[in-house]
């Protein structure tokens, strides 16, 4: 690493390090020594970047005058005596923009202590750090058309370079049935498209968060002839119509106000459409930092970035600038001041928002820190400002390849690729599950519906048939769910069979089962899938409500008793011939329910060395029929299976 002479260092720049820190971290020395640091294989929190000692008296004697010794100050706040500092740029930042490092600083203490942190650089525009370091601070005013341009900046970014992110093609989107013609954004009108009609158009998520204008079977003309009179609509609809105007956009979709809320049938037709509706928008505006309609997006209070410090930087062309450096994890704000966690946004715990974030390629987020492009390829902050990474998962880029439609670039994959996508599919599937059951919905028939997009655009490019929340190729996995927390209620009205997660509410844990299975070879026993229907409510929503469902199955079934306790987890007893009792696994309740007298364990996969045993534990429903009342771990030694052994295969019947 070779520098340029030194430059001139500004006044303001001197002023943020004490004489020592200038005369060893931040000397062309030292700091080159930094930036060349390298993580030593073997050890975690070591690096053979720069090092130095000092005592903690001396740093908070000099924290008054210098922000890096403030900082390790802060630190060893409680500490005496002395220390040997290591700092590195020795890792790569999980933050965009992509391919910054960031600062690795490990702290020995003579006491035998060790502690390690990590620190994002980003810097203004102006500074002459800017000529190495990209990420920029974060812009609180999205309303501004400079907020637009800069998001259309990103958007052009991603149909222009990336290979991951599927084409938008206007020409060819097919229009919803009902869209809002913003041109005229003070008073957009409604558009009957009448399902024959081409080109781009806007879709919104938001929460709705109470009561709103909706359009009806009663208002439906009026708002196609005389327009919305906006200023009767909530915040959010205002906002997202204003948007869709000011990124040049004419065309809008909003489910309140496309879809007629009175209309039984024509909600079934609308639902059923969720899938195409979002994968297919030209881009989608999440509202994510409202937690009603009422609220509004755009104006929302967005913090100023509060770093942890400012310190000297200097670049490789021997200029000396300044960078701003923040925590990778900072948890004192409950604001988006330090740090940004999306999973606390209010779309994060709606529902309906989970599908409303994973199938559209491309996406306008109104966060609570700023304005985020995300797409299949990556998330940005507007302007280039440091954005943390985000929790939410991607769907496979490969679930945009669709079978036998023109969305998406049909590509050939060889039989190896085919597999991983397979693998892809199915852990994102089961991700997709528990991410979809920790959220809330207000409406419990709702279950089904809310994830039905999501279940199309799966069914699309693996062309299994979907089973009210399981799929019909790895349907006796599938079974194999458990309640994740406390077990709530029951709903009171029929949403789905008792062997689909859906029939339950609260969190639901499906594991990724595949590679147990596997590992067990020759030694693999299982139930048999005999035959699996559902209910459709509708035929225009095969993705959506059941009201019936039936799952036969061949196996064995042997009745058991569950030991008297308060935990989560309880035992599974079953009683020899001789009269003696012994354990045979654990069970987790699916809801909170009478436990009945008779109860019956079905094992479903095991493997006969003990090594696990996963079933369900079913009561009678009626003469010949059971449903599910709590999933069965029997994992253990081959003396905990062999109750196995004899057992009689039978056509068990559940509802």
């Amino acid at each position: 690493m070779h520098y340029l002479p030194m430059d001139v260092i500004e006044p303001s720049v001197k002023a943020l390090a004490c004489e020592a820190c200038w005369n060893g971290l931040f000397s062309v020395e030292g700091w080159q020594t930094v930036l060349a640091g390298k993580k030593v294989p073997g050890y975690r929190g070591y690096s053979n970047g720069y090092g130095y000692r000092t005592t903690c008296e001396s740093l908070r004697a000099a924290s008054d005058k210098c922000n890096w010794c403030r900082i390790l100050a802060r630190k060893r706040r409680h500490s005496e005596g002395g220390l040997l500092v290591f700092v590195a740029c020795d890792q790569d930042s999980n933050c965009t923009p992509a391919g910054e490092k960031m600062i690795t600083v490990v702290i020995h203490g003579d006491d035998g202590s060790l502690l390690s942190s990590h620190y994002y650089m980003y810097t203004d525009p102006e500074d002459k750090a800017a000529r190495d370091i990209k990420a920029r601070d974060r812009i609180t005013d999205v309303s501004t058309q400079q907020g637009y341009d800069l998001a259309l900046e990103c958007l052009e970014n991603c149909l222009r370079t990336h290979t991951k992110c599927p084409p938008a093609e206007p020409a060819a989107t097919l229009l919803p049935d009902r869209v809002i013609d913003c041109s005229h954004p003070e008073k957009p009108k409604l558009v009957l498209t009448g399902g024959n009609q081409h080109g781009p158009y806007v879709a919104l998520s938001y929460v709705w968060g109470g009561p709103q204008p909706m359009t009806t079977t009663e208002n439906v003309n009026e708002f196609v002839n005389e327009g919305l009179e906006m200023s009767q609509f909530p915040l959010t609809i205002r906002d997202a119509v204003t948007v869709t105007h000011s990124i040049g956009q004419r065309y809008l979709w909003i489910d309140a106000l496309c879809i007629l809320q009175d209309s039984r049938e024509d909600k079934n037709v609308q639902l059923g459409s969720m899938c195409r509706i979002y994968r297919d928008a030209y881009i989608t505006i999440n509202a994510a930092c409202a937690s009603s309609t009422r609220e509004g997006f755009l104006r929302h209070h967005r913090p100023k970035k509060v770093p942890d410090a400012r310190i000297p930087y200097r670049c490789l062309d021997g200029a000396v600038g300044s960078v701003y450096i923040a925590s990778q994890f900072d948890t004192d704000s409950g604001d988006a001041s330090r740090s940004y966690w999306d999973e606390l946004e209010p779309v994060a715990w709606r529902a309906w928002c989970l599908q409303e974030r994973l199938l559209p390629p491309r996406t306008l987020i109104y966060a609570s820190d700023t304005l985020k492009f995300a797409c299949q390829t990556e998330t940005v902050n507007i302007g280039g400002a440091l954005c943390e990474p985000s929790t939410g998962r991607r769907l496979p880029n490969s679930i945009y390849r669709s079978r036998g439609s023109s969305k998406g670039t049909h590509v050939s994959v060889s039989s190896g690729e085919e597999e991983a996508e397979r693998v892809a599919y199915r852990q994102a599937w089961l991700a997709i599950i528990f991410m979809y059951t920790i959220r809330d919905l207000s409406v419990s028939s709702d279950k089904l519906p809310a994830l039905g997009g999501v279940a199309e655009q799966f069914q699309i490019v693996t062309g299994d048939q979907y089973l009210a929340g399981l799929w019909r190729k790895t349907l006796l996995l599938d079974l194999i769910w458990e309640c994740g927390y406390a077990p709530q209620p029951r709903p009171e009205s029929y949403r789905a069979p008792s062997w689909s997660w859906a029939s339950t509410d609260g969190l639901i844990s499906a594991p990724y089962h595949e590679k147990e299975v596997a590992s067990a070879g020759p030694h693999l026993r299982q139930a048999e899938i005999l035959d699996c229907w559902v209910e459709l409510a509708s035929p225009h929503t095969p993705f959506g409500e059941v009201t019936g469902g039936v799952l036969k199955l061949k196996g064995g079934m042997r009745r058991v008793t569950v030991e008297e306790s308060t935990s989560r987890s309880r035992d599974v007893l079953l009683e020899n011939p001789d009269g003696t009792v012994v354990k045979i696994g654990i069970l987790r309740f699916d809801s909170v329910e009478e436990r009945p007298e008779e109860m019956y364990v079905i094992p479903l996969v095991w493997d006969v060395r003990g090594s696990f045993v996963r079933g369900i534990v079913v009561v009678r429903a009626n003469m010949d029929q059971y449903r599910r009342i709590a999933g069965f771990d029997g994992s253990g030694s081959p003396s905990n299976v062999s109750w196995l052994e004899n057992l009689e295969k039978e056509e068990i019947t559940l509802i």
